[in-house]
């Protein structure tokens, strides 16, 4: 029976996740924008209303074919089911916990809070499985500060995205599966988080290997993990046929995702995971996972766990094209848990040795171990400011207020281009947006032939970097009409107009 820790040690996690806490609400973005964080959003919205399938009013509303819907597609959706209709293009997981949280708390606040608190509950899932892999109370909690302090946790913590709530449902699918192995009973619920996880994104199925590897495979077990998924199986077949018409059916596979995956992208993939893996973690937690992974006197299921909970995520995006940024180390914080917890085990077994050669030694290689722990988590608070993770929230801001500004300089029934700013159109203003990068300058002058009078402006809103490429596919004479920091507002009259 494990130990339990004392109450002030109980008392001093509190206040740090207390602290921690305050310290993620003090950066947290209150705003949405781009593909992602815009594209949850709308989804949010759009399940909270019990509207999957909507119509392209815009189409109606100029009288325009269904060969023009695309241009009236703002990201994060993508073509409907029927003619003339649009669908999201993201899993319903995290949109649902956004929606539950904004129907519950209200839509101002609280949906942007969910990816702080679930930041929380995932450290105290981290500690749990520690805890039941044979940690001490300081051991597990030194493994929950390393994620803690790990850059790219952070970056998502603040943000409206769906990865770190992935990373709670895995890392407690984890912690349910371990403790299966005494109770039965707890296969059901590791049968249930794994199937919110999938729900969240479902690649998150690739968690079923470490979970086999943690959770005793017999009939009883198997069989209440099974029956703990089909909830969350039957939502996903039911969403999935109602957006896309089948239960088979996923945005990502409409959109083309699965076509980034080449065997051509591992090797430069793999080096840059490996790279950036460390760039946020430090050399040092890697090295100590290595050697939790090759240790013989761990129990066999234990490595095993420890290995594929990181190296399903890690292998699979190897093989997936985006990944020209740190920040894409995001896709493998489902499995990143098991890093610091291997690195803790081999401060574990180090400390042991020393111990073992030097009995008198215990007591320093036990605070040795501890400062390994702070300089690490003092080094990947560090790198959080190094890497520009705390300016997040400014630059997210642009997108309201961009979008503020465009409604109220923006004549009612005015086309808008944008792209990168179309989600955050949809969600925070009634303006139609129109993509620039779905046109061509023949499609351009068609389009706004039946979509302004003779002589009326289109106007556009875009960050500075995307000025150049839509200038070149919709000619006319270009304006600024108002400028929000790093974008701008422009008025776009026809090609000739005075």
């Amino acid at each position: 029976m494990r130990e339990r820790p004392p109450r002030y040690f109980v008392a001093a996690c509190l206040f740090a996740a207390a602290i921690y806490g305050a310290y993620l609400y003090r950066h947290t973005c209150f705003a949405v924008g781009g593909s992602d964080s815009s594209g949850y959003a709308n989804a949010a919205r759009a399940i909270a209303r019990g509207r999957l399938v909507e119509p392209i009013a815009a189409l109606a509303r100029y009288g325009l074919p269904d060969s023009d819907a695309p241009a009236f597609v703002p990201l994060g959706y993508l073509r409907g089911p029927r003619p003339g209709t649009m669908s999201l293009l993201y899993p319903p997981g995290f949109p649902l916990h956004l929606a539950l949280a904004g129907t519950i708390f209200g839509w101002s606040a609280a949906p942007y809070l969910v990816s702080p608190i679930a930041a929380l509950l995932s450290l105290a899932a981290v500690y749990a499985v520690g805890r039941r892999l044979g940690f001490s109370a300081p051991q597990a909690a030194g493994a929950s500060a390393i994620l803690a302090a790990c850059p790219v946790f952070i970056f998502q913590a603040i943000q409206p995205m769906s990865d770190v709530v992935a990373t709670l449902w895995c890392a407690a699918a984890v912690l349910c599966a371990l403790r299966s192995r005494e109770d039965v009973r707890w296969s059901l619920a590791a049968g249930f988080c794994f199937g919110v996880a999938v729900l969240i994104r479902p690649l998150d199925v690739l968690l079923a290997v470490p979970l086999a590897c943690a959770m005793p495979l017999d009939r009883r077990r198997v069989g209440a993990f099974l029956a703990g998924g089909v909830p969350a199986g039957l939502g996903m077949a039911v969403y999935d046929s109602l957006s896309y018409g089948s239960p088979l059916s996923t945005g990502y596979g409409l959109t083309g995702h699965w076509e980034a995956l080449a065997w051509s992208n591992f090797p430069p993939r793999a080096w840059n995971y490996l790279r950036w893996t460390a760039q946020v973690l430090t050399p040092v937690v890697g090295l100590g996972w290595i050697w939790a992974v090759l240790d013989r006197r761990l129990a066999s299921w234990t490595r095993a766990l420890l290995f594929t909970w990181i190296a399903v995520f890690f292998l699979f995006y190897c093989f997936y094209a985006p990944a020209d940024a740190w920040w894409y180390t995001r896709f493998l914080l489902p499995g990143v848990p098991a890093l610091p917890i291997g690195f803790l085990i081999a401060l574990r077994r180090l400390g042991a040795r020393v111990a073992a050669w030097r009995p008198t030694w215990r007591a320093p290689s036990g605070i040795v171990g501890a400062l390994a722990v702070l300089a690490v988590v003092a080094l990947g608070f560090r790198a959080t400011r190094r890497l520009g993770v705390l300016a997040m929230p400014a630059g997210q801001a642009a997108f309201p207020v961009g979008c503020r500004i465009a409604e109220r300089l923006v004549p009612p029934g005015s086309v808008v281009l944008s792209s990168d700013f179309s989600g955050a159109l949809r969600y925070y203003t009634a303006l139609t947006p129109v993509r620039w990068d779905v046109l061509d300058p023949a499609g351009a002058a068609a389009l706004r032939s039946k979509t302004a009078a003779a002589g009326e402006p289109w106007y556009a809103l875009l960050a500075d970097y995307e000025v150049s490429d839509a200038a070149a596919r919709v000619p006319g004479r270009w304006k600024v009409e108002a400028r929000i920091g790093t974008n701008a507002l422009w008025r776009i009259d026809p090609p000739g107009a005075r």
